[in-house]
């Protein structure tokens, strides 16, 4: 469904640093050390849950 939602905000002009939206993932440990939640080179528990859409073109699978 976010990937919809997405869309439609680009299509509405917004800028990919000005869309914002939070991933979720099933984390272990919570604090980068299990490698679980880790997309590309950024960790979900520690970088995030929320990203820009301009950070999440750049992890692979994120979107």
């Amino acid at each position: 469904m976010i990937k919809f939602v997405l869309q439609n905000l680009a299509q509405l002009k917004f800028s990919d640093e000005n869309i914002i939206t939070t991933l979720e993932a099933r984390m272990k440990c919570g604090i980068g050390i299990c490698g679980r939640c880790n997309l590309g080179a950024k960790y979900i528990c520690k970088d995030g849950p929320v990203f820009s859409l301009a950070q999440l073109r750049d992890l692979p699978g994120a979107i």
